[in-house]
Parts: structure tokens; sequence; C-alpha cells
């Protein structure tokens, strides 16, 4: 089929349709595996993982014990302070998408801004925990604010390109889930590193190498900032391919008319796979996050009395188990989607993580911190899941796109899909915060909080987590993109501009 580019009046067909089902055996029409990302590349990029794991996780686990535990700010405060970044990244993220989709320069569209984003990323971070310990609770908040609003820009500047490459990287169908398993293989590194932060730095002071917390804080924060995000982070930039990208040129020489800024977000909005995909995501990323506040108040005032430095150290221990629970998950995820299809393994993980949240229950109690890990073992695979199914899926979605469009746009859907992650996570703790506020949690009181507060902890963090992925599982079943008809787009996609 010859290069077209239609016009409003004259929208391209829809795929033509082929098997619907989405049971395990389906036929398909790709038998054989082709477009395999070489393992060197698939390591290196997939070290970006690690970069974005610090980028959305690192800041938000550590504010609530840095600024809360040990400055003392109002949770609820501080809850409002990490939500407020959203407001911004939701003007931020579309317009570097836009930008990394139209970007031209001898090294591609997205390796410039990765290495840039990677070093701006590194030194804003570091300044968040730089803040002057003697001011008051509102110039600490306005401090953190401030920094977190520069931070969050300069991981936009990271994220999107980045995500975008991820989705470029093959057009196989089995293929992209595997790459975003190298991903969430760095990501499960980062799960060793960010709950042992405090801890460490609490060793560190123990051992006389500083002569407080917030200065062995901050020293543990700047060794993150160099090696977690600056060195991993430029590694996607120097060592990643953009398919692509002579695709993206040739389709800009064949457009009549550029589509407005506006109009793309619209039209990113107005895919259905994409806004089921983000409604699934909203709905996971807060069901996750409230499990991950609340544990770690419950470990810390309800399992251990208060101590934080002890309850800090299981929390890095449940972190490292979900960890390494994650490494032997990776490949049952990619088998099983290879093996079914990538919503069978969805719907059978959320069954598997509603069923954790009765296990929750009766895990975390006085005295019974030593079965935590069972936790990890259902959990890791949510994660799992979120990181590499789910990413694989967006892929699909962008040969979507270009089908009805005719042009390749990941850039757009990476930078709408990482602000509903982002913003999801923010009101995650927003509503983390209000929630313990609501059944009287008092960081003054320690571990001497109240029967009924406990009682309220534990029932936010079950229900913060079965609710969301119950209707989760309701949802999916609206997902219109199955792996026959993501298989037949490609082939279409192929006949139309050639192969990749």
């Amino acid at each position: 089929m010859p290069d077209k580019t239609p016009s409003e009046n004259n929208p391209l067909p829809q795929p033509t349709a082929a098997v619907s089902s989405d049971t395990p055996g389906a036929a398909s029409p790709e038998t054989k595996e082709v477009n395999v990302v070489p393992f060197r590349e698939k390591v290196l990029v997939g070290m970006g993982g690690m970069t974005m794991f610090h980028g959305n996780t690192t800041v938000k686990a550590t504010a609530m014990p840095f600024f809360n535990m040990i400055l003392g700010v109002n949770p609820a405060l501080l809850g409002l302070a990490l939500a407020i970044p959203r407001i911004w990244d939701a003007f931020t993220d579309p317009i570097m998408g836009r930008i990394s989709d139209r970007f031209h320069s001898r090294w591609g569209r997205r390796r410039p801004f990765i290495v840039l984003g990677a070093i701006l990323m590194s030194l804003s971070f570091g300044m968040i925990w730089m803040v002057p310990t003697t001011w008051s609770e509102g110039g600490i908040m306005a401090w953190f604010l401030i920094a977190s609003l520069i931070f969050y820009t300069c991981f936009t500047i990271f994220a999107v390109p980045f995500t975008s490459m991820t989705y470029e990287l093959t057009p196989n169908y089995n293929e992209r889930t595997t790459v975003m398993g190298y991903v969430t293989l760095w990501t499960k590194v980062s799960e060793f590193t960010y709950q042992g932060l405090i801890p460490v730095a609490g060793m560190l002071v123990a051992w006389g190498l500083f002569g407080t917390q917030v200065n062995s804080i901050r020293a543990v924060m700047w060794g993150v900032a160099i090696l977690m995000i600056l060195v991993f982070g430029m590694m996607p930039g120097i060592f990643g391919r953009e398919r692509y990208y002579k695709v993206k040129v040739k389709e800009e020489a064949h457009l009549v008319k550029r589509i407005g800024f506006w109009k793309t977000v619209g039209q990113t909005f107005s895919n259905r796979a994409f806004a089921v995909l983000i409604s699934l995501t909203l709905l996971q990323i807060i069901a996750g996050f409230f499990g991950s506040t609340l544990d770690y108040y419950l470990l810390v005032y309800y399992m251990f009395d208060g101590d934080i430095v002890t309850g800090s150290l299981w929390k890095w221990y449940l972190s490292m188990a979900y960890a390494v629970c994650g490494f032997g998950g990776i490949p049952v995820i990619l088998w099983l989607s290879k093996r079914t299809s990538k919503l069978i393994t969805l719907r059978i993980v959320y069954c598997l993580v509603i069923f954790n949240g009765i296990v929750r229950w009766f895990v975390y109690n006085p005295g019974n911190h030593h079965f935590i890990f069972v936790d990890a073992i259902f959990g890791s695979l949510y994660w799992i899941a979120v990181g590499t199914v789910m990413q694989s899926m967006m892929a699909d979605i962008c040969d979507d796109d270009e089908f009805k469009h005719n042009e390749r746009r990941e850039g757009m859907f990476a930078a709408v899909f990482g602000w509903v992650t982002k913003a999801a996570v923010s009101a995650a703790m927003l509503i983390g915060g209000v929630s313990l506020v609501m059944v009287g949690f008092d960081s003054e009181l320690g571990g001497n909080q109240t029967a009924s507060t406990f009682l309220g902890m534990r029932l936010v963090m079950v229900l913060g987590g079965m609710i969301p992925n119950a209707t989760a599982l309701a949802l999916l079943t609206l997902y219109p993109i199955t792996k026959a008809k993501a298989e037949e787009t490609r082939r279409q996609l192929e006949e139309r501009r050639g192969k990749v």
C-alpha cells in the first residue's frame, strides 16, 4: 500500500478483523520471533528503569520519614506538597512529548533529551534534601515544594523520551514485553536500595561517620543522585537505538498539514484502548502506594512500637523481598504473557493481588513481622505486571494510533501515560496523608496510638488495595486490543510504510 496521508474527510480504514479471541492457543500470524532486540541493548536501555524508579518513587518514599518523622512536618501538609507537582506535570509532560516527537538531530529525537534529563535530574534531586532544618514548618514546606517542582520538571525531560524509546525498540508483540522485562529488572534492583536509604543513613551516624541523621541522609541522597540517577540514566541515551526515527521523518515529509498540539492531545485521549489503560493505571498505582505507605507506618508504629530505625529496617527487608521475588517473577510473567496473552496475564495478577489483601490483614500484626515476606510473594507480581505487560500494551496502542492517524506519536502517549502515573502516585500519597489524619494518627505519640487508629490504618491498607484492583479487573473487559488484533495492525502498517 503506498504512503498516503488521510484527510479528516477521508479517514484511514480500521484494521481488518482478525482472530478476536484472546485465549491461549489462538491463531496468530506471527509464528516466528523476528525483530528481536540484541541482549546488550536491552540491558543498557533497561538501566534507565533504575532512574525511572528513583524519579517516580524515592522522593515520595523518603519524604515521609525525612520531613514527617524526623523534621516533624504535618503529614497532610506533606501529602499536599507531594500532590501539587502533578498539576505542573499536566502541562510539562504533554509539551515534552510533543517536543520529543517532533525533534530532529543527528542523534535522533529521544537520545539528547535522555542524557540532558539525567544530568538535570541528579542535580535537582540532591538539592531537595538540603533544606535548612532551622526554618519554620511553612519554610521547610516551601523549600520542598519548589525543589520538587524543579526536580519533576527535570524528570519529565528524561522520562518522556526514555519511555518513548522503550516503545520503539521493536514492533514484535512478544518482544515488546521482553524489552519491558529488562526495564523492570532494573527497577527490581532499585528496590534493594530505596527503602534502605534511611536505615543506612542511621547506621552511618551510629558508626560515627556523620554527626546527625539529617547530614547522613543528605550524603546518602547525593550518592543516589550521582550513581543511580546520573550514571544509569545516561546509558539509554548513549547506547539505545531509535528504530522508528526514519519512519517518523518519512511520515512528516508526506504530511500535508501538521496536526495542532491540542488536537493531538485530544486524539490521544480519544483512543479507547488508551483510555482503558490509563484508568487501569490510575487504579493500580493508587492501590499499590496505599499499601506501600500504610505498611511502613504499621511496621514502625504498630509492630515496632514507634521505633523508626527498626521499622525502617524491616521495611527495607520487605522491599528487598519484593525485589528478590520480582527477579523470579519477571520470567514467570514473560512466559505467561507469551504463552497466553497480555490480557489474561493481567487478569491472573489482579486476582492474586486481591487475595493478597486478605493475607495482609493477618500478617501486619505485632509479633508477625517475620511473615511479612508472604506479602512480597504475591505483591511483587503486581508491580512486574505494571512495568512489563502494561508498558508493552502501550507500544501496541502506539501502533493502533499510527494506523488511524498516519503518525508515530510515542512521545505524546508516553507523556500522558507518565502524567497519569505520577498523578496517581501523588493522589495516593495525598489520600494516604489525609487518611492518617482522619484515623487519628499523631507522630508525637509514637507507638502509643489508640486502638481505633491502628484499626483504621489496617483497614485503609487492606481495602485501599482490594477495592481498586477489583474495579480494574472488571474494567479490563473493555480493553479492545487482543493479541490477534495487534498483530494484524502491525501487518497492515508494514504493508503501508514498510518494515522497521
